[in-house]
Parts: C-alpha cells; structure tokens; sequence
C-alpha cells in the first residue's frame, strides 16, 4: 500500500528503527539507539550512567541525594551549555539544535528523569530570558550556563499555582532606575543551586495597592548567590524525581536596578507563555524515555520469568498487553517527533506548533502514564521492588501530565484550536520536512525566542484528512477517520463558546476529541514517512480508536444544552478490531527490538 512497508524480511535503516522503542544500555543495545548515541553530547551522557549503574541512582533517590556528581560532571563537559546557547550568545560555537536536543532529553530520562528535571528547568529560565529584549542579561544567561551553573524559572507561588493573575511576588519603585522585590515562590527546580532565576512579578505602585491584582507583570532576573535578600525556604519532598531539588523560595526587599529587568507588561506575559510552551511539549519526550527503559525492563522480567513451564511473555494475555503497550510507545515517538518537524518550521505566518505542543502536553504526556499502567499489568509484584528503574518510572512518569501547565489546563487551550482546524483548509501552509527522516538538517529556530502565544484562534490549517489518505486500505483507520468526520461535523454545526472556562466538563471533552484526532493526524504523517509496516499502524489505530470512543462518549454525556444528533453519534463509536496476524507481527517485532539490525522484525 502506498507509503506503508509490509514485513519484506529486510531490517529497517536506522534512522527508520530509531521511532520505535530503544534500549541505550547494556548488553544488547537496540539498532536505532546508534542513531542517539553517536552524538558526542548523547555519548558523554550514557557513559556517565553506565559507569554510575542503577544501584546508586536508585539509592540516591531514596535519599532524596542531590546530585553534585552528575552536575560537576555536565559541567565539565559544559553538556547544559553546548545543548542550550543559541548560535547568537555561544561561545563555543554552539547552537540550539531541536533534534538533538529532544534526543538528549529522550536519553536523559532513560537513565533518570530526576537528574534530567535540572536541564529542562534550565531551559525555562534561560528560554523566559531569551524571549525578553535585555542583551545583556541574555548574554549573562548563557555565560552562567558556559561557566557549568543551571538557571531556574519563578512563576509560581504556593497560594495561587497556575493562576498568574493572582500572583503576589511584587517589585516597587525604590528610586531612579532602582527597584525592591518582595515575595515567595513555590514548586521551583534548581531553586538550591540556580546561578540565575527568572521571576515573574507585578509592577506594584504602593499607593495603590489595592488594585494589586490588575497591575502590570514584570519579570526580572535575580542572582541567589548575590542577593542578599533571598532565601532558599526548603527542599519540597515529592512523589517522583526524588533526588532533583524542587522548593521554595523568599525574597525580602532585595533592591535591583532596571538592568535586571527582562521584559514588562505584554512582553512578559508573552515570555512566560511562550516558555511555557515549549517547556510542556519538550518533557514529553522525558515522557518516552521513561517508558523505553521500564518497558525494557518489563520485557527483560517476563523472558526470565518462568510460569507453569513457559516464559511469561509467551502467555497469550500478558504477550497482548505488551503488544499495546508497544504500539502505544510508538505512537508517542511518531507523534512527538513529527510535531518536532512543526516546531522547527515554525513561524510568524505558521504557528501551528501551539496546537501540537498543548497536545503533547494533554494526551502524549498522559500516553505515557496508560503505557506504565499497561506493563504495571504485566510485570506485577516485581514492578514496586525498590531496586529496580520500574518502580521509579511508576511515579515519575505521572508528574509529567502535571508539570507546567497542568493537563486540563492544555486541554482547555486546544478547544481555541476547534474552529480553524475543521475550517476550509488553508492551502498557503505546505507540509514540514521531516528532521528524523533527514528531509531537512536539524538546527535552531530564532522565531522561537521572539514567538507570541496570543491569536491563536487565528492559526489556520490544511484539511487534517490528507495525513489518512496513504493509510486507508487499514480498517482502524478508516474508523478513526469516520469518527473524526463526524466529530467535524458536530463542532462545525453548534457555536463554539468562547467564554467556556479550561475546566468545564464539556469544554474538556471537546478537548479530549481534538486532542486525540490532532495525535492521530501526526502520528499518521509520520507512520507514512517512516514505512512503518501496516501491521504497526493497525494496532496503533486499535488503541486511537479505542481513545476517541472514551473521548466521544464523555463528550455526548456532558453536552446539556444539546444532543449529538443519533447519525452523528453512530459514526463518532466504532468497534475497532486487531487480526492475529497483526498482532503476531507486532509482538515478533517487539521481541526483537534489543537485537542487532539483521534480527529486528
């Protein structure tokens, strides 16, 4: 069929095996991890882990340990630095490659989430500096991370969490081009050893205090080791990625002059939005790192896992849900790395990637916990022994969905999304290349540190149907193309309620419904580029399929003021089926998936 590759008895080139689950360490690494690991930045990263081994991460983490090793050690080899500083401020002749750096944090958190959390925090601060108009704190920002320090990211506070406009952390006038900053903030990685911390705060006047709540934001840069005023609260203990820093933090009257102002008013609205959107979409990839290193241990457990004389993968229920657990870890990687493509290619006049990353964030992210819950089913006791990566994964793969922004927060943004994705398609927007399929070389986009999050009901399209077309000989695809007809037609004959609030329960399920069909658009777009065999994407689509009638049926209970017309309804549920054969085919596939390229399915 065209644009799908069957089973030919010939291994996939490695940049084709790289989309699908992979194994970084060990004895048997698999065929596309080379395609990782041969970036020297990746390289360095493995062999720190390797030589450390689990045993210690895992008692680091039970003792809740920061990690000065792993940071003295990135610091040496400036990883943070050469990953982050833009061509503009490096002076290491450096860049920020997307490809590369989505990679790293895929491997990253392969071996530990928690030590991966102090560069995706690093990457907050630094992105909300780089999105202002101050040179030289941009400068100062890159230097700090050259000289082997982190950077932190200060928005939210204890009493008032995602609501910015609630925020208290205030900076006043204490003269001609000085200032005095006051507050508390909370939920703050690196807060313990940040060189620099972005903040956002209201430009307070003190003689009208009352109307605190409608004054303008600014967001400043503060220096813990240098100011006086600062101080580092505690250590807030969490669920997961134990052994990184997340605390709080106080400020008193620390006096700052205009030079450490980053942005004001809409300038620092948008920094912090537009960070935060790329910060949300990048820890998905944290995401599927976490679940190729549990999903290799959980395969690695049933192989030696004998039962009533047979391996426990080879019993029919277990080997069927790691089958779906598979397709699932696939279709995460298709997903993320094409809405990748969208971001690099983004633009003024192409802004799509706001969409893609509020998906990545309410469904990829959340994949990532249904994928844990699928192997959790499988590998049993074994999963919660403290010495294994397994029982780490359990729980920091769920902080993820709740991280910034949490999941019904992006849920909520991609209803904004509805009316212009279902609209006439605009022809004027082409397809991205593709960065993993070598369509276009890797490297950074300087729209992105100038991007604006703002208009995003004006973001246009073309018809999401053309991803399919390739796929349609598929049953589950044509299902989940029928439903997401039907879905068009529904939202395009009822009046989008612009004032629904993110939490409404039928604001959500709109949003469950877009998010689901924009995961399959993409994750299409690349099963298609990549030749990923049909047996692949007919189980990937059982799951989707299976995903839009929970959707479907959640939206069609919460929509009070109107039905979805019984037509509407019988084409939004189908029952969606997985052959033996493709099941079999994914299964041969996955059982492969360590070994060298001439075994893999």
């Amino acid at each position: 069929m065209p644009g799908v590759d069957r089973n030919d008895g010939h291994a996939p080139a490695p940049v084709q095996e790289a989309i699908y689950p992979q194994v970084f360490s060990g004895p048997r690494p698999s065929a596309g991890s080379e395609v990782y690991l041969r970036e020297p930045l990746a390289q360095k990263l493995a062999e720190f882990f390797e030589r450390k081994g689990l045993p210690a991460l895992k008692e680091e983490d039970q003792r809740e340990q920061w990690y000065e090793d792993w940071l003295a050690y990135q610091s040496a080899h400036q990883l943070y630095a050469r990953l982050l500083a833009p061509r503009e401020f490096s002076r290491m002749a450096s860049e920020f490659d997307l490809l590369r750096y989505t990679r790293f944090l895929e491997v990253f958190a392969y071996f530990s989430p928690a030590h991966g959390y102090s560069l995706q925090v690093s990457f907050l601060g630094l992105c909300a500096i780089l999105m202002g108009d101050n040179m030289a704190l941009k400068r100062e920002s890159v230097a700090a991370l050259e000289a082997g320090g982190l950077l932190a990211f200060g928005v939210s506070e204890r009493g008032h969490g995602s609501d910015l406009l609630g925020n208290e952390f205030t900076v006043t006038e204490a003269g001609p081009d000085r200032f005095k900053a006051n507050g508390a903030k909370y939920y703050i990685g690196n807060s313990n050893a940040a060189a620099l911390i972005a903040i956002l705060a209201k430009k307070v006047n003190p003689r009208s205090a009352a109307h605190a709540r409608r004054a303008p934001f600014v967001l400043i840069a503060l220096r813990p080791n240098k100011a006086k005023g600062y101080r580092s609260v505690r250590k807030i203990r969490t669920f997961g990625v134990r052994a990184a820093h997340v605390g709080e933090f106080e400020v008193k009257d620390h006096e700052l002059p205009s030079t450490d102002v980053i942005a004001e008013g809409r300038q620092a609205w948008d920094a912090i939005f537009g960070t935060v959107a790329l910060g949300k979409f990048f820890l998905g990839f944290g995401s599927i790192g976490i679940c190729e290193r549990a999903f290799e241990e959980a395969a690695a457990h049933l192989r030696a896992r004998v039962l009533y004389g047979q391996p426990a993968i080879d019993m029919p229920h277990l080997r069927a849900t790691m089958v779906q657990a598979y397709a699932r870890l696939t279709a995460m990687k298709l997903y993320a790395y094409r809405a990748l493509d969208y971001v690099h290619a983004a633009s003024a006049a192409d802004r799509r990637y706001l969409l893609f990353a509020a998906v990545q964030k309410a469904k990829l992210s959340t994949e990532g916990v249904k994928v844990m819950a699928l192997l959790s089913e499988c590998i049993g006791a074994k999963g919660f022994e403290s010495d294994t990566y397994f029982e780490m994964a359990l729980r920091d793969v769920q902080l993820i969905p709740g991280l910034e922004g949490s999941t019904h927060i992006n849920l909520g943004l991609t209803t904004h999304f509805i009316p212009r994705y279902f609209a006439e398609a605009d022809p004027s927007l082409a397809e991205p290349k593709s960065l993993v399929a070598g369509e276009i070389p890797a490297g950074e986009n300087a729209f992105l540190m100038e991007a604006r999050t703002s208009a995003v009901n004006e973001i246009g399209f073309p018809c999401f149907l053309e991803a399919y077309r390739p796929l349609m000989s598929i049953a589950n695809v044509r299902m989940f193309v029928q439903a997401a007809k039907a879905f068009q037609l529904f939202v395009r004959k009822r009046e989008m309620d612009r004032t629904a609030r993110a939490d409404r329960p039928l604001t959500l399920a709109l949003g469950h419904c877009l998010a689901t069909i924009a995961y399959g658009q993409l994750a299409a777009e690349n099963a298609v580029r990549l030749h990923v065999p049909a047996e692949i994407v007919a189980v990937m689509f059982h799951a989707l399929v299976c995903d839009f009638n929970a959707a479907a049926l959640a939206l069609a209970s919460r929509a009070e003021r109107e039905a979805i017309p019984s037509f509407l309804f019988r084409r939004l549920i189908s029952v969606p089926r997985i052959a033996d054969q493709d099941r079999a085919f994914v299964a041969t596939r996955m059982e492969g998936s360590g070994d060298s390229p001439g075994r893999a399915g």
